[in-house]
């Protein structure tokens, strides 16, 4: 893997994610929306893979329930033993340490799988993505690389703009954007070898800003979330504003 993962456990980052992305209201609409196609009643154990510092714990007890067990998964020792700090007198939440050569994430089976703003630094994002669906029994929710309509490349994502702080010195991870079409060929064969006929995708422009992610292409996020829950329909939806693309995602996986 190109990109340096222990970037992620510099003081600011680490101090942003103590601060944020732990209430319900901090959720992006790419991540409510997808979520809201999840049955609440089928979720009571879920695998959050690049947890950080745990927010989504917080986030996950308010959408589906006070019971859920909790398992955090993350590359970056130091973002674990905050985690666990955190959360130390809760026996429903763990945190695992991944070794970055381990291609495997779990060998237990989860209620619902979890993943985002992780893959869009990961080159290997097809294998973090089968691993998720192969660890889920019911759901999937996934935030993708970032996706555009031309040829994929690797931007530079500054951290220490980003995530300001009393840094000086830039902190640098990789950012990728792929191709729209060929991700979404790559993933209507994983549904089909899993037997997914049900899904929602989200996406819109991502509205980064050119002072911490230095591109010259406008380029989308894209989520989604997918179900393993047996279905004879298939039931598999877009939003998005861009007509080039609801035309792509309709030819690929139309009804």
């Amino acid at each position: 893997m190109a990109n340096k993962m222990n970037q992620w456990g510099k003081k600011n980052v680490v101090d942003f994610y103590v601060n944020n992305r732990n209430k319900f209201s901090d959720l992006y609409p790419s991540e409510k929306i997808p979520l809201k196609r999840i049955d609440k009643k089928k979720v009571y154990n879920i695998l959050d893979f690049g947890c950080a510092v745990g927010g989504f714990y917080n986030i996950f007890i308010k959408i589906f329930s006070k019971k859920i067990i909790y398992h955090g998964f993350d590359t970056e020792i130091k973002v674990i033993k905050a985690a666990r700090k955190r959360f130390k007198s809760n026996k429903k939440i763990k945190f695992f340490k991944i070794d970055k050569k381990n291609r495997k994430i779990s060998s237990k089976k989860y209620t619902l799988t979890f993943c985002t703003g992780v893959l869009n630094h990961n080159e290997n994002y097809k294998l973090i993505i089968k691993e998720l669906i192969r660890c889920s029994s019911n759901y999937i929710f996934i935030d993708s690389p970032r996706v555009h309509l031309g040829k994929s490349f690797i931007g530079k994502l500054n951290l220490t703009k980003r995530f300001p702080s009393e840094l000086r010195e830039d902190n640098v991870v990789n950012n990728l954007t792929i191709n729209f079409k060929d991700y979404l060929i790559f993933l209507k064969k994983v549904f089909k070898d899993n037997g997914i006929k049900n899904a929602l995708f989200y996406s819109d422009y991502l509205p980064y800003k050119k002072r911490y992610l230095k591109i010259n292409k406008k380029i989308s996020f894209l989520t989604f979330s997918c179900s393993k829950v047996k279905s004879n329909k298939n039931n598999i939806k877009f939003i998005c504003k861009n007509r080039e693309m609801n035309k792509i995602f309709n030819k690929i996986f139309g009804q």
